[in-house]
């Protein structure tokens, strides 16, 4: 499984970082985990297909999560028209708001046929020759997810956002079992907070994305090595092979 930190930006972009996006190599498709960042335009310029991109999942609505999603879909409907996609948004809401912009630019209903969009529920939603996907409740929004991504003996947690302080509690317990990575938010929240957390977690690595405010990065160097597993703040365009 390769991972490519396509945007670790926080609520907003920056001079430097695109929103949240995640992409997902393995075998010859590509697998998407939220789309905030101008995705289509990013996978163009890296020399990527938009043809193998085979699903898209999201933790939650909210468009530094989202926003690249309607011109992807809207592009496979009618441009890259040997696309076959699934999308999972957490919302009817958000389905509809994609739907509506497809037809609101004149190119009308999307293509059920090829582009189809799902509502994600708690548990396994996905799985096909290369991954499987698994969707865990989170307390940021309602509905919010983490998402565990499974590739043979791989394992890595995509964990979205949290809620405000981490009050909810709601780290998904999986970080407690033995996973390759955690890609953690480190907005809402600060180590103070999180700290109980990582000392329970048993992930082989931890990469810091969403980061808010800037300070934060320097905390991330300043405590890498107080825990069993190594912590990363990459930028984008960063890959890891798990």
């Amino acid at each position: 499984m390769k991972i490519t930190f396509v945007g670790t930006s926080h609520g907003a972009p920056s001079a430097e970082r695109y929103c949240s996006c995640y992409m997902i190599e393995s075998g010859d498709s590509i697998y998407l985990v939220d789309a905030g960042a101008p995705v289509t335009d990013i996978l163009l310029h890296s020399g990527k297909q938009i043809e193998s991109v085979k699903a898209v999942f999201t933790t939650h609505a909210h468009s530094d999560h989202t926003a690249g999603i309607p011109f992807i879909a809207n592009l496979m409907h009618w441009y890259f028209w040997k696309s076959s996609c699934d999308f999972y948004l957490t919302t009817q809401r958000l389905i509809d708001s994609v739907r509506n912009k497809n037809t609101a630019w004149g190119d009308g209903d999307i293509n059920a046929q090829r582009v189809r969009f799902h509502i994600p529920e708690e548990g396994l939603v996905y799985e096909d020759g290369n991954i499987k996907v698994e969707y865990i409740k989170t307390a940021h929004t309602n509905p919010s997810y983490a998402i565990l991504v499974t590739e043979g003996e791989k394992r890595v947690l995509f964990g979205g956002d949290f809620s405000q302080g981490l009050s909810a509690n709601d780290v998904p317990e999986v970080v407690k079992e033995e996973i390759d990575a955690f890609i953690c938010e480190l907005a809402h929240f600060g180590f103070e907070e999180l700290h109980p957390h990582l000392t329970e977690c048993r992930a082989k690595q931890v990469f810091f994305t969403h980061v808010f405010p800037d300070s934060k990065f320097d905390e991330i160097k300043e405590k890498n090595g107080m825990y069993p597993f190594p912590i990363y703040a990459p930028d984008d365009g960063y890959v890891v092979e798990i």
